[in-house]
């Protein structure tokens, strides 16, 4: 029996649906690495998986894909029932489940999804922000601003209301240390859970461009001591080792990141322990999680090999990253120019394609919010870029439901 949209929640409770099947890898070389996120490390409490992340590494085709898994999804915990799938790991390691909670996790995603897990590796909030400030901290993109609740001072006490404040990050670029990096990936009042997996896949394209930076890769048989301290896995050093010289070749801007959608992959529900859950809709889920496991589409190939360039006319400085990093998001390789444009109020984009057939200007007009009347036609065969972009004033970056700042937020949770 399949769990689906549909399906009464309360018959299904302690009932054992059949597993998926496995996903196809055909000839290729692939493999997936769970990465976790708790909220403690305490021996006595494994607390809950905050970020379920997997990414997947094609080696055949050289490609990686990133898929957030919602920590609310309705799944069945292999040996006990249907539950959220973050109550896996916590179930794992009460009962004793061999190889602890982190292979119930992995066993579980494999029976609901189909996807086996290779590698996992998890992190407590606390570790994760230590790997951030370790490397420096990183430069990351923000498209939405975010508003919630934050410690007005890292070490106070969380359980004394009065050291809350609200904090809002602006849209922008912004150097992050471990503390707000991980303010920024948890927020969630003026998001979704959608919207936090979104932001994670960003953390962690921002903290890979910062190991590549600190070349820290050809230093791992070295610094691998240090990484164990903080980081619990499953992989050893010669696992790793022999991913080095395709890790290397990864751009990050070409890591291709997905996400379930709601009223597409999932839809909302209740379980019989009146808990909110994601229901799983099938096969809208097998047509994604087969998307992460095979090389680009013709489409995403289409939009790898189009190029743009992207001008700053909003009188808005950082705005050209913003629109860029948003285009990137959705597989475009863009490029910024140094070189600003006169303010103008609306965006506008060039198209020097003269194509019809297979034109990625509809695209582009969906992800910046341009009208028909904001394109303008001027055909090149001698162009140096397939489009331009030129930023106006109204650009707004925000396409993900975010809400808008609201300081009537209600008290603060830890």
């Amino acid at each position: 029996m399949m769990l689906s949209m549909g399906m009464s929640l309360a018959q299904d409770a302690e009932s054992t649906p059949e597993p998926v099947a496995p996903v196809s890898e055909g000839d290729y070389d692939i493999l997936n690495f769970l990465l976790l996120g708790s909220d403690t490390n305490n021996q006595n409490n494994s607390g809950r998986t905050d970020v379920i992340l997997i990414v997947s590494v094609n080696r055949s085709a050289g490609t990686v894909s990133l898929l957030s898994i919602p920590r609310d999804l309705y799944v069945y915990i292999p040996g006990w029932r249907l539950h959220r799938i973050n109550t896996a790991y916590g179930h794992g390691e009460s009962s004793d489940y061999e190889g602890g909670g982190a292979q119930l996790l992995a066993d579980t995603i494999e029976y609901n999804l189909g996807i086996h897990i290779d590698f996992h590796a998890r992190v407590d909030f606390e570790e994760f922000k230590q790997i951030i400030d370790a490397v420096g901290g990183i430069e990351l993109t923000v498209d939405c601003t975010i508003q919630d609740w934050r410690l007005s001072e890292p070490d106070l006490d969380p359980v004394i209301e009065d050291n809350w404040e609200i904090f809002t990050l602006d849209a922008g670029v912004h150097n992050m240390d471990g503390d707000l990096a991980l303010w920024y990936v948890r927020s969630r009042r003026t998001s979704s859970d959608f919207d936090r997996g979104r932001r994670q896949q960003d953390m962690m394209r921002a903290l890979w461009r910062r190991i590549l930076e600190l070349d820290l890769l050809n230093q791992l048989p070295d610094i691998w001591g240090q990484v164990t301290e903080i980081v619990e896995t499953n992989a050893t050093l010669e696992d790793m080792a022999g991913l080095i010289p395709l890790a290397l070749t990864i751009d990050t801007s070409r890591i291709a990141a997905f996400t379930f959608r709601p009223n597409v992959e999932v839809t909302f529900g209740n379980s019989p322990d009146g808990f909110n859950v994601l229901m799983p809709v099938h096969p809208a889920v097998e047509e994604l999680v087969g998307q992460i496991m095979l090389p680009p589409t013709e489409r995403q190939l289409v939009q790898e090999h189009t190029t743009i360039e992207v001008v700053n006319g909003s009188g808005v400085p950082g705005l050209e990253q913003v629109a860029a990093d948003r285009l990137a998001w959705e597989g475009f390789v863009p490029q910024v120019s140094e070189e600003g444009a006169a303010f103008r109020n609306y965006t506008v984009i060039y198209d020097y394609t003269g194509q019809t057939k297979g034109s990625s200007i509809e695209a582009l007009q969906a992800i910046l919010r341009v009208s028909d009347e904001g394109v303008v036609l001027e055909p090149d065969p001698n162009r140096e870029v397939d489009f331009r972009v030129i930023l106006g004033g109204m650009y707004y970056s925000c396409t993900h439901g975010v809400l808008l700042p609201n300081p009537e937020l209600e008290t603060p949770d830890a």
